[in-house]
């Protein structure tokens, strides 16, 4: 190996780290934005949450009687 290609692999190194923090920084940004998406719909209509749990609710008992 040449001078010049061991001095280019820790600086391939940190770039592949340096992706991977980046990576990272965008998941947790989608994370926080869904989360406050979800605060907000739920701060403009706190009983459309609780209608959709009782709807999935209902269906699934409705699904474990036929049964």
């Amino acid at each position: 190996m040449s001078k010049n290609q061991k001095a280019k692999l820790p600086k391939q190194e940190k770039e592949l780290s340096r992706e991977k923090r980046l990576e990272r920084e965008n998941e947790l940004l989608r994370l926080e934005n869904a989360y406050l998406k979800k605060l907000k719909a739920f701060q403009e209509n706190p009983n459309a949450s609780l209608e959709k749990h009782k709807q999935r609710w209902h269906s699934n008992s409705k699904k474990k009687d036929s049964n």
